[in-house]
């Protein structure tokens, strides 16, 4: 990894009946909570693989998620 690389890790948390995601940037501590994403498991933690796969900083992992998720109700 070079100096100016983001190393974000995301995971799946739960709360309740719905799940959520947990980032943090593993430079700089930085770190995202995003709640109750969905009741269903296996979506987020597909969501949350795809935040990995891409390295999403955690700055932009809320709108990259809002994208995701509204994209194919606006098609």
């Amino acid at each position: 990894m070079n100096d100016g690389e983001i190393n974000p890790k995301y995971e799946v948390v739960s709360e309740a009946d719905t799940f959520g995601i947990f980032g943090r940037e593993e430079k700089t501590g930085e770190s995202v909570l995003v709640k109750k994403v969905s009741p269903e498991a296996e979506t987020v933690f597909r969501l949350a693989e795809i935040l990995n796969k891409n390295r999403v900083s955690v700055h932009h992992a809320k709108d990259v998620l809002r994208d995701l998720v509204l994209e194919p109700l606006l098609k």
